[in-house]
Protein backbone atom coordinates (compact mmCIF):
# COMPACT_ATOMS: atom_id res chain seq x y z
CA UNK A 1 0.00 0.00 0.00
CA UNK A 2 1.24 3.56 -1.04
CA UNK A 3 0.60 7.14 0.41
CA UNK A 4 0.54 9.57 -2.75
CA UNK A 5 0.96 13.51 -2.23
CA UNK A 6 2.57 15.98 -1.86
CA UNK A 7 0.34 17.73 0.63
CA UNK A 8 2.08 18.02 4.03
CA UNK A 9 -0.90 18.58 5.65
CA UNK A 10 -2.92 15.82 3.95
CA UNK A 11 0.26 13.48 4.36
CA UNK A 12 0.57 13.73 7.92
CA UNK A 13 -3.57 13.34 8.17
CA UNK A 14 -3.27 10.21 6.32
CA UNK A 15 -0.19 8.75 7.62
CA UNK A 16 -1.79 9.46 11.56
CA UNK A 17 -4.34 7.83 10.63
CA UNK A 18 -2.95 4.55 8.97
CA UNK A 19 -0.93 4.07 12.28
CA UNK A 20 -3.78 4.41 14.80
CA UNK A 21 -5.09 1.53 12.37
CA UNK A 22 -1.70 -0.05 12.46
CA UNK A 23 -1.43 -0.50 9.11
CA UNK A 24 1.96 -0.24 6.89
CA UNK A 25 2.51 1.89 4.14
CA UNK A 26 5.26 3.28 1.40
CA UNK A 27 5.39 6.48 0.75
CA UNK A 28 5.28 7.64 -2.71
CA UNK A 29 4.54 10.72 -5.19
CA UNK A 30 1.67 10.42 -7.07
CA UNK A 31 3.71 9.46 -10.29
CA UNK A 32 5.62 7.04 -8.71
CA UNK A 33 2.65 5.37 -6.93
CA UNK A 34 1.02 4.82 -10.46
CA UNK A 35 4.12 3.15 -12.07
CA UNK A 36 4.28 0.77 -8.67
CA UNK A 37 2.81 -2.22 -7.63
CA UNK A 38 0.90 -1.32 -4.78
CA UNK A 39 -2.54 -3.20 -4.10
CA UNK A 40 -3.86 0.52 -2.59
CA UNK A 41 -2.84 4.07 -3.21
CA UNK A 42 -3.65 6.61 -0.44
CA UNK A 43 -4.31 10.17 -2.06
CA UNK A 44 -5.98 13.43 -2.04
CA UNK A 45 -8.58 14.05 -4.53
CA UNK A 46 -6.89 16.56 -6.38
CA UNK A 47 -4.51 14.21 -6.68
CA UNK A 48 -5.98 11.18 -7.44
CA UNK A 49 -5.77 11.31 -11.57
CA UNK A 50 -2.16 12.08 -11.21
CA UNK A 51 -2.35 7.90 -10.00
CA UNK A 52 -4.16 6.16 -12.52
CA UNK A 53 -7.80 4.56 -12.73
CA UNK A 54 -5.82 1.53 -12.76
CA UNK A 55 -5.17 1.51 -8.63
CA UNK A 56 -7.40 0.92 -6.22
CA UNK A 57 -7.44 4.60 -4.67
CA UNK A 58 -8.93 5.81 -1.28
CA UNK A 59 -8.91 9.48 -0.66
CA UNK A 60 -8.11 10.55 2.35
CA UNK A 61 -11.67 11.99 3.69
CA UNK A 62 -12.66 8.67 3.67
CA UNK A 63 -10.42 8.24 6.40
CA UNK A 64 -12.70 10.08 8.58
CA UNK A 65 -14.42 6.74 8.80
CA UNK A 66 -11.39 4.48 10.21
CA UNK A 67 -13.70 1.36 10.62
CA UNK A 68 -15.20 1.55 6.92
CA UNK A 69 -11.73 2.56 5.55
CA UNK A 70 -9.91 -0.28 6.94
CA UNK A 71 -12.18 -2.86 5.55
CA UNK A 72 -11.66 -1.29 2.26
CA UNK A 73 -7.88 -1.29 2.92
CA UNK A 74 -8.06 -5.22 3.80
CA UNK A 75 -11.15 -5.95 1.03
CA UNK A 76 -8.01 -4.06 -1.23
CA UNK A 77 -5.32 -6.12 -0.08
CA UNK A 78 -6.86 -9.40 0.11
CA UNK A 79 -9.55 -9.09 -2.56
CA UNK A 80 -12.60 -10.72 -1.88
CA UNK A 81 -12.69 -14.19 -0.45
CA UNK A 82 -15.86 -15.88 0.41
CA UNK A 83 -15.08 -15.20 4.18
CA UNK A 84 -15.56 -11.73 4.30
CA UNK A 85 -18.05 -11.60 6.27
CA UNK A 86 -18.99 -8.86 8.80
CA UNK A 87 -19.30 -9.70 12.32
CA UNK A 88 -20.10 -7.21 14.98
CA UNK A 89 -20.69 -7.69 18.38
CA UNK A 90 -22.52 -5.44 21.21
CA UNK A 91 -22.85 -5.71 24.96
CA UNK A 92 -26.05 -3.91 26.00
CA UNK A 93 -26.07 -2.06 29.20
CA UNK A 94 -25.54 1.22 30.90
CA UNK A 95 -22.61 1.30 28.45
CA UNK A 96 -23.43 -0.62 25.21
CA UNK A 97 -20.20 -2.03 24.07
CA UNK A 98 -19.42 -2.79 20.20
CA UNK A 99 -16.48 -4.99 18.54
CA UNK A 100 -16.26 -5.26 15.05
CA UNK A 101 -14.95 -8.15 12.84
CA UNK A 102 -14.42 -7.92 9.23
CA UNK A 103 -12.18 -10.20 7.16
CA UNK A 104 -10.81 -12.14 11.08
CA UNK A 105 -9.38 -8.36 12.38
CA UNK A 106 -10.95 -6.47 15.05
CA UNK A 107 -11.80 -3.03 12.66
CA UNK A 108 -13.46 -1.03 15.33
CA UNK A 109 -14.35 -1.28 19.19
CA UNK A 110 -15.91 1.18 21.08
CA UNK A 111 -18.54 1.96 23.40
CA UNK A 112 -21.97 4.04 23.51
CA UNK A 113 -24.37 5.46 25.91
CA UNK A 114 -27.33 5.21 24.60
CA UNK A 115 -29.40 2.13 22.36
CA UNK A 116 -29.51 5.02 19.57
CA UNK A 117 -26.37 5.94 19.14
CA UNK A 118 -25.23 2.22 19.59
CA UNK A 119 -27.64 1.85 16.91
CA UNK A 120 -26.16 4.83 14.70
CA UNK A 121 -22.80 3.53 14.89
CA UNK A 122 -23.44 -0.07 14.03
CA UNK A 123 -25.89 0.95 10.99
CA UNK A 124 -22.93 3.20 10.37
CA UNK A 125 -20.49 0.34 9.65
CA UNK A 126 -23.41 -1.54 7.97
CA UNK A 127 -24.09 0.66 5.03
CA UNK A 128 -20.43 1.79 4.69
CA UNK A 129 -18.56 -1.93 4.33
CA UNK A 130 -18.86 -3.95 1.21
CA UNK A 131 -19.27 -7.70 2.66
CA UNK A 132 -21.06 -11.07 1.66
CA UNK A 133 -22.99 -11.42 4.81
CA UNK A 134 -23.27 -9.11 7.73
CA UNK A 135 -24.41 -10.67 10.97
CA UNK A 136 -24.91 -8.73 13.89
CA UNK A 137 -24.94 -10.50 17.54
CA UNK A 138 -26.42 -8.92 20.34
CA UNK A 139 -25.73 -10.28 24.05
CA UNK A 140 -29.04 -10.99 26.14
CA UNK A 141 -28.14 -9.80 29.32
CA UNK A 142 -30.22 -6.58 28.93
CA UNK A 143 -33.10 -8.07 26.97
CA UNK A 144 -35.34 -5.50 26.70
CA UNK A 145 -32.40 -2.96 25.37
CA UNK A 146 -31.26 -6.11 23.13
CA UNK A 147 -34.44 -6.38 21.67
CA UNK A 148 -34.92 -2.84 20.97
CA UNK A 149 -31.31 -2.21 19.30
CA UNK A 150 -32.15 -5.62 17.17
CA UNK A 151 -35.46 -4.40 16.26
CA UNK A 152 -34.13 -0.67 14.69
CA UNK A 153 -31.21 -2.77 13.12
CA UNK A 154 -33.51 -5.19 11.11
CA UNK A 155 -36.22 -2.27 10.23
CA UNK A 156 -33.67 -0.94 8.59
CA UNK A 157 -31.52 -3.44 6.92
CA UNK A 158 -34.37 -6.21 6.59
CA UNK A 159 -32.75 -9.25 4.72
CA UNK A 160 -29.67 -7.26 4.34
CA UNK A 161 -28.30 -8.43 7.58
CA UNK A 162 -29.07 -10.96 9.95
CA UNK A 163 -28.95 -10.62 13.92
CA UNK A 164 -28.82 -12.80 16.63
CA UNK A 165 -29.48 -12.91 20.46
CA UNK A 166 -26.29 -14.39 22.25
CA UNK A 167 -26.20 -16.06 25.56
CA UNK A 168 -23.66 -13.93 27.14
CA UNK A 169 -23.09 -15.72 30.62
CA UNK A 170 -19.47 -15.69 31.52
CA UNK A 171 -18.24 -13.04 28.33
CA UNK A 172 -17.24 -10.12 31.40
CA UNK A 173 -15.20 -12.59 33.36
CA UNK A 174 -11.82 -12.16 31.77
CA UNK A 175 -12.90 -8.47 30.81
CA UNK A 176 -10.26 -5.89 32.18
CA UNK A 177 -12.45 -4.63 34.59
CA UNK A 178 -10.32 -1.65 36.06
CA UNK A 179 -10.22 0.11 33.14
CA UNK A 180 -13.39 2.28 31.95
CA UNK A 181 -15.27 0.42 28.92
CA UNK A 182 -12.71 -2.30 28.55
CA UNK A 183 -14.84 -4.13 29.85
CA UNK A 184 -17.58 -3.57 27.34
CA UNK A 185 -15.96 -3.78 24.21
CA UNK A 186 -14.40 -6.89 25.23
CA UNK A 187 -17.66 -8.43 26.43
CA UNK A 188 -18.52 -7.23 22.95
CA UNK A 189 -15.87 -8.78 21.18
CA UNK A 190 -16.17 -12.25 23.00
CA UNK A 191 -20.23 -12.04 21.69
CA UNK A 192 -19.36 -11.47 17.87
CA UNK A 193 -17.55 -15.30 18.25
CA UNK A 194 -20.60 -16.99 19.67
CA UNK A 195 -23.82 -18.38 18.24
CA UNK A 196 -27.20 -17.01 19.12
CA UNK A 197 -30.67 -17.03 17.99
CA UNK A 198 -31.94 -15.43 15.00
CA UNK A 199 -34.18 -12.59 15.32
CA UNK A 200 -36.86 -11.15 13.28
CA UNK A 201 -39.05 -8.67 13.36
CA UNK A 202 -42.12 -10.78 12.47
CA UNK A 203 -41.33 -12.83 15.94
CA UNK A 204 -40.47 -10.24 18.13
CA UNK A 205 -43.53 -8.87 18.99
Amino acid sequence: MAVATVSGRSYYHITKALKSMEVGYDSLSPEQAAASDAKIVITTRAEADRVGHKKNVILDSELDAPAVAKAKILRGIHGAPVDDQLVIGMDPGNRIGISAIYMHEEIASMVESSPQAAVEQVAALLGGIASRRKVVKIGDGKIMMAKQIAWALKKKFHDGVEVEIVNEYGTSQNAEANRRGARDRSSARTIAFRTGRPFSIGKSR
